[in-house]
């Protein structure tokens, strides 16, 4: 069936060298990669720019954090609270990232599915019931109230470097099964 899948991540941020999330997009087959920087509502402009002259059947956006497996983010919340600053120093505390918008917005992505593929194929995975209030949660927001056709949602990654095999072949088996066409 081979659909057009795009995949986000996001660069290193916090001091560190790498971000898990730019590291296992960057290895998965059968998608299209964007890397945006960790910036609150600048990663979502380059995005929203992108999507002007491209279009997809799946946008997969990729985040890392403190977790041990694989995350299925279910809700995007209507704020930003930042634990750090971001990487242009910007640390909002307890702000709306549209102060007229829904509080809340659901995954449109077939995440039930995903989580009966990675039962299937033993991989560890975690239904998450939002994506925190940081840059994740700022793009993940924005992604949603766009005006695009796309199924659409965000998906956090284990940081631990340790951890980037098993993620890397869960998010290439979800790939896989949304490019045979068992999950729409």
């Amino acid at each position: 069936m081979n659909y057009k899948i795009l995949v986000t991540s996001f660069e290193p941020f916090d001091q560190r060298g790498e971000n898990q999330s730019f590291e296992i997009a960057s290895l998965l087959k059968g998608v299209e990669h964007l890397s945006l920087p960790v910036v609150f509502e600048k990663a979502a402009v380059k995005l929203s720019q992108y999507l002007q002259n491209h279009s997809f059947d799946f946008i997969l956006c990729l985040g890392e954090a403190p977790i041990q497996s694989i995350h299925l983010e279910h809700v995007v919340l209507n704020m930003m609270h930042g634990r750090i600053a971001d990487n242009e120093g910007f640390q909002p505390q307890n702000q709306r990232i549209d102060k007229d918008g829904k509080d809340l917005y659901y995954s449109s992505l077939p995440l039930e599915g995903f989580a009966r593929i990675l039962q299937q194929h033993q991989l560890p995975f975690q239904d998450s019931y939002h994506a925190g209030t940081y840059v994740c949660n700022d793009l993940f927001y924005r992604l949603m109230r766009l005006e695009i056709v796309s199924k659409r949602g965000f998906i956090h990654v284990p940081s631990d470097p340790l951890k980037k095999q098993i993620s890397l072949q869960g998010l290439q088996v979800l790939v896989d099964a949304l490019n045979k066409g068992t999950l729409s």
